[in-house]
C-alpha cells in the first residue's frame, strides 16, 4: 500500500523472522516498563498454547517500524520484543538449555564480528532511550555468560526501585524467567523454544518516512494498552521535528516531564488546552489537540508546542508543586488549596496569570479565584458554569496588559452573596465545598512563615452526631438545639486522623483530652477553638463559634454587611430578613414559640396523632409552634423508642 510515494508495508512474521532483523529503539521511545504480571502472562499464554495448541500459530500482536537501511527504528511493540530478547539472552545463559537453545539464542541476541566477511559485530536490538541502557545491554545481556557471572548484581539492580526505569525491569523481567522455568521444569526446553521461534507471530508494519510511521504509531496499542494522550501528542509533534537532534532532544525532556509527573501529565496537557482555547472542554483531548488548536493554529505542531508545554510545565513545578518556595505564605496558600479545592479547574487559570505577570499580584489573584470557585459551588451553580466563569478570567488575563487591571476587574469574582451567606448558615455538613470552607478559615489563623504537613485531614463534629443517652450532651443540648446547630460550621472542625465515633462520642472535655489534643497540630482554627473553649460546648459556645465563622468567611470572601439570617431548613420556607443583632436562637425564636423549649408528653402524643392522620410536618409544626426540621427528628427519635 502506498502513501504518496512513499511505501507502507505489512506482513505476518514468525519470531523467528522477526529476529533475523536488526531494531533500535529511538531516544523518544518510552522506557521498557514491562513490569512481573506482563512477563508472566507472554510465559503463561506461551506454555498453555505450547501444551495445547503445538501445531498451531499463536498470534502476540503487532509491531511498527520505520525503514532504515540496514536497520529498522521501532516506534511500536517494544515492550513485547524487548521481553522476547530477554528471554533468549537468559535462555542463552541458562544451565539447563540444551547446545541447540543456546547456539540459536546467541545468534538472536548478538552478531560477533568478522573482518575477512566485512561483518561488523552489532546487537540485535539497540537502544537509545535514555539513561544508561546501552551500556546496561553490552555488560549484562550482550556476551555469552554476562547473564549468569553477574546475576547477583541483576538481582540488586531488580529490586532497586531508583535504579533507571528500563534497567530496573529488565532485570526484574530475567528474575521472572528464573523463577518460571524453576517452577516448570517438567517442560521439554527444546520442543517449547521451537515454538516459540516458529509458532508465535507478530504482524509487522512499515513505512518509510518518519510522518508515516508516527501515524500509525498513534492509532496502535501496546499489548491492549491503550497509548496515553501525550504518548500520541509527542509523536504527531515530534514528526514535524526535521533536526534529528532536535527531535532527540525534545523526545529526552518530554520523557522527562511524563516520568516526573506520572499520571498528572495527562492532566497538565489538559491545562494547557484549557490555557490556550480559554473554554470548555467539549470533546475529547486529542480531537480537540488536533482539530481546534493545531488546525488553527493557536499553536504550532513541533517546536513551538514543544517550547509552549515545556514553559507551562516550570510554571506549574514553580507555582503549583511549589519547587521554588521563596514565599511562604503564596506556598502556604497553595499547599491549602491542592490539600481542598473540589476540582482542579482553578490551576488552568493561575497558570496563565503567571505566564503573563510573573508573580506580581499572584497570591492576592490565586485567593481571589479560589474564593470565587468555591463561592459559586455554595451558590449552587453547575460544575459548567463554574468552569466558564473562570474561563472568562483566563480571557481576561490575556486581554489586559498590567496585572492590576486583572486584579480590580470585580465584576469577574462576583457571586451572590445572599445565597452564599443563607447557605453556609445552613447545615453545612457532608457538602463538597465544605473542606475548602474550612480550611480557608484554617489558612486565615496558620502561621505562614512555617509548614505543617496536613497529612489525613477530617471533618469532625465537636457536638457528635449520635450523642449517648445519660451524656453531658444530652443534659447540655435539647434535641432540637442538637438538631439545630449539630450540621452547622460552628460545630464543624478539621482534625489529622481518621474519624473514630467511639471517640468522636465522648462528653466534651474527654473528647479535648483523648481525641483532639495529638490531632489537632496541622490545623489552627480547629486550635483556635481548643483554647478558646477548654471547658465545656453548650449551646452558648456554639452560637458565638458560629458568629466568628462566618464573620471570618465574610472577611475571606470580600463580604460587607450584616450577616442575614439564615434560610431556614425547608427550601421552601421564606425567613424574614434579621432586624438588629439578636441570636439564631432568639429570631428562631421569633418564628417558632415553642423552639429549643422541652418536649412535654402532651406534644409527643399530639405529633404522633397528627403524623397518622397524614398531617405533613409543616402542618404539625405549625400546630405545635415548632421548626419542621425539629418534627422530623422528634418522630425519628420516639418510633425509634418503640
Amino acid at each position: 500500500m502506498k502513501s504518496g510515494n512513499k511505501e507502507i508495508g505489512y506482513g505476518k512474521n514468525t519470531i523467528l523472522k522477526v529476529f533475523e532483523e536488526w531494531y533500535t529503539v529511538p531516544s523518544y521511545q518510552r522506557h521498557y516498563v514491562w513490569d512481573s504480571d506482563n512477563v508472566n502472562d507472554l510465559l503463561n499464554d506461551f506454555i498453555d498454547n505450547y501444551k495445547e495448541h503445538s501445531n498451531e500459530e499463536y498470534f502476540l500482536g503487532s509491531y511498527i517500524i520505520q525503514n532504515k537501511v540496514g536497520d529498522n527504528d521501532l516506534l511500536d511493540g517494544q515492550q513485547r520484543i524487548t521481553t522476547l530478547f530477554l528471554l533468549f539472552a537468559f535462555l542463552r545463559d541458562y544451565e539447563k538449555s540444551s547446545d541447540d537453545i543456546k547456539t540459536a539464542c546467541k545468534e538472536l541476541i548478538f552478531q560477533e564480528g568478522n573482518k575477512v566477511k566485512k561483518i561488523a559485530p552489532r546487537v540485535r536490538l539497540n537502544y537509545e532511550i535514555r539513561g544508561n541502557v546501552k551500556e546496561f545491554v553490552d555488560t549484562y545481556i550482550k556476551d555469552d555468560g554476562s547473564i549468569t557471572n553477574k546475576w547477583k548484581a541483576i538481582e540488586k539492580m531488580a529490586n532497586n526501585r531508583n535504579e533507571n526505569t528500563s534497567i530496573q525491569r529488565m532485570c526484574n523481567a530475567l528474575c521472572c524467567y528464573r523463577d518460571f522455568f524453576a517452577e516448570h521444569s517438567e517442560i521439554d526446553l527444546d520442543a517449547f523454544v521451537m515454538f516459540i521461534l516458529n509458532n508465535v507471530v507478530m504482524i509487522y508494519i512499515s513505512a518509510d518516512s518518519l510522518e508515516d510511521a508516527f501515524r500509525l504509531f498513534s492509532v496502535m496499542n501496546d499489548r491492549g494498552q491503550k497509548l496515553s494522550n501525550a504518548d500520541i501528542l509527542k509523536s504527531s509533534n515530534l514528526e514535524k521535528i526535521p533536526d534529528d537532534n532536535d527531535r532527540n532532544y525534545y523526545a529526552r525532556e518530554w520523557e522527562n516531564m511524563q516520568e516526573d509527573l506520572g499520571n498528572d501529565f495527562d492532566r497538565l496537557l489538559a491545562y494547557v488546552r484549557t490555557m490556550l482555547l480559554k473554554k470548555r472542554q467539549r470533546n475529547n483531548l486529542l480531537d480537540e489537540y488536533e482539530n481546534i488548536i493545531f488546525k488553527q493554529e493557536y499553536v504550532k505542531k513541533g517546536y513551538e508546542f514543544f517550547k509552549y508545554v515545556l514553559e507551562v510545565y516550570k510554571d506549574y513545578n514553580t507555582i503549583i508543586n511549589l519547587t521554588d518556595s521563596s514565599d511562604p505564605e503564596f506556598s502556604t496558600l497553595i499547599r491549602t488549596l491542592n490539600a481542598c479545592m473540589p476540582s482542579t479547574d482553578w490551576v488552568p487559570v493561575v497558570l496563565s496569570y503567571y505566564k503573563k505577570f510573573d508573580s506580581k499580584g499572584i497570591k492576592e489573584f490565586t485567593l481571589r479565584i479560589a474564593c470565587k470557585n468555591i463561592a459559586d459551588a455554595v451558590c449552587g451553580r453547575s460544575p459548567s458554569q463554574r468552569i466558564d466563569d473562570l474561563n472568562s478570567i483566563i480571557a481576561l488575563v490575556d486581554e489586559k496588559d498590567k496585572y492590576e487591571e486583572v486584579l480590580t476587574a470585580s465584576e469577574y469574582y462576583a457571586f451572590k452573596q445572599d445565597i452564599f451567606l443563607a447557605n453556609i448558615q445552613s447545615d453545612i455538613y457532608g457538602r463538597r465545598y465544605t473542606l475548602a470552607l474550612l480550611m480557608l478559615i484554617d489558612y486565615k489563623y496558620r502561621d505562614k512563615s512555617e509548614w505543617k504537613e496536613f497529612g489525613t485531614i477530617s471533618i469532625e463534629h465537636i457536638l457528635p452526631q449520635n450523642p449517648k443517652q445519660g451524656s453531658q450532651w444530652m443534659k447540655d443540648f435539647t434535641e432540637e438545639q442538637r438538631s439545630y446547630y449539630t450540621h452547622k460550621i460552628g460545630n464543624l472542625c478539621l482534625i489529622g486522623r481518621r474519624k473514630n465515633s467511639s471517640l468522636g462520642n465522648l462528653d466534651y472535655k474527654d473528647k479535648l483530652k483523648r481525641y483532639f489534643e495529638k490531632n489537632i497540630g496541622s490545623f489552627a482554627n480547629t486550635q483556635k477553638i481548643y483554647n478558646t473553649y477548654p471547658d465545656r460546648w453548650t449551646p452558648d459556645e456554639v452560637y458565638e463559634n458560629q458568629e466568628r465563622v462566618i464573620e471570618d468567611l465574610k472577611g475571606i470572601f470580600g463580604i460587607n454587611g450584616e450577616t442575614p439570617m439564615p434560610l431556614n431548613q425547608e427550601p421552601t420556607k421564606q425567613v424574614p430578613s434579621q432586624e438588629g443583632k439578636l441570636s439564631y436562637m432568639e429570631l428562631t425564636k421569633q418564628q417558632y414559640e415553642r423552639a429549643y423549649e422541652y418536649w412535654s408528653k402532651e406534644e409527643d402524643q399530639l405529633l404522633i396523632e397528627m403524623g397518622n392522620l397524614g398531617k405533613s410536618d409543616s402542618e404539625i409544626a405549625e400546630k405545635l409552634k415548632r421548626k419542621p426540621s425539629a418534627i422530623t427528628a422528634r418522630r425519628e427519635r420516639l418510633l425509634g423508642e418503640q
